[in-house]
């Protein structure tokens, strides 16, 4: 089977090739999936660039998120061969879903809505599973407290300001700069702060009247985290998601005495009972038409390392790759 994959860590364009390889075989409790889509995103580029800490080491196939038709499955799955799925890849195991067959876990495989076509799907899996642990399953966001997106921009950061919305929160994002702001501003957030202008902490103080947020959906990690946190509301829960820019430098002694609290949400290490609530919940959302998953751009198999370096820069929301 054809599959982009670099056999050593470096950026896309550079080390990113398209080669014929063997097509995996799903072992226990696992599918293998004919590729109709794949959502990409920033843990594409850092996985090909070594700074992705679940891919320890190359070689690497990106394409994390995707949508498929189950081909085969593993001994003990509890799927059938014929159904339309979308999944979390296997790519710490170098199975990523940028090739024409992908491997998945059952646990990170779920029956794709009906309501979604292959692109939204594709972008679902990962982004909006990602957003829902992060402020259901381990932020406890509650109708009418104030989160705060960190990234908002991102793939993941604009899924977790349309779910924000849809749990009935008042949404504050952050970017950098005025297009990615008013990005942010269509996806549905209530307010922006300019990250290049402002200090985030002084600018959500500001926004809320000295309340801060209740919630930090946090995907950047380093000085914005910092930042942010200065302005978490007391009782607040920082979520942890990712370190895009580095490491956070949490006080416990500040912890303490603001009595705020930081969990780590990493959708992979998520319970049985998470799992099926996400499901449950997430698909009634969408059929509500409370989230509508939105597709930036969407693009041929061939220019899939091209797109990945672009998310070191310019690019915004969810992008699409259809095979």
């Amino acid at each position: 089977m054809l599959a982009w994959q670099a056999e050593s860590f470096g950026e896309p364009l550079d080390v990113l090739e398209l080669k014929d390889i063997e097509r995996p075989v799903p072992g226990p409790g696992q599918v293998l999936i004919k590729v109709r889509a794949v959502g990409l995103g920033l843990p594409d580029l850092m996985s090909v660039q070594g700074r992705y800490p679940f891919v320890p080491a190359p070689p690497a196939i990106p394409g994390h998120s995707f949508v498929g038709i189950i081909e085969s499955t593993g001994p003990g799955s509890s799927f059938t061969a014929g159904m339309r799925v979308m999944a979390r890849t296997l790519y710490e195991s170098h199975a990523g879903a940028l090739a024409q067959y992908a491997l998945a876990s059952d646990f990170h495989t779920f029956p794709a809505p009906d309501e979604l076509d292959d692109a939204q799907a594709a972008g679902f899996a990962l982004s909006y599973h990602t957003a829902y642990v992060g402020l259901v399953s381990r932020g406890k966001l509650a109708s009418g407290e104030t989160l705060l997106v960190l990234g908002g921009s991102g793939a993941t950061g604009s899924a977790a300001i349309e779910l924000g919305k849809a749990l009935g929160a008042q949404v504050i994002a952050t970017a950098r700069g005025q297009a990615k702001a008013n990005f942010c501003r269509t996806q549905g957030a209530d307010h922006v702060i300019d990250a290049t202008q402002s200090h985030i902490g002084e600018a959500l103080r500001e926004l809320t009247g000295g309340y801060g947020a209740d919630v930090i959906f946090d995907p950047v990690g380093g000085e914005p985290s910092d930042q942010a946190v200065q302005a978490i509301a007391t009782g607040g829960r920082l979520v942890l998601i990712g370190n895009a820019a580095g490491l956070s430098k949490l006080n416990p002694l500040d912890m303490i005495g603001r009595t705020y609290s930081a969990i780590g949400a990493a959708f992979p290490n998520r319970t049985e009972a998470e799992r099926r609530q996400a499901i449950t919940e997430l698909d009634q959302l969408v059929a509500d038409g409370k989230l509508t998953v939105p597709i930036e751009g969407q693009y041929a198999f061939e220019e899939a390392p091209k797109i990945i370096a672009r998310f070191g820069g310019d690019l915004m929301g969810m992008h699409i790759i259809n095979m």
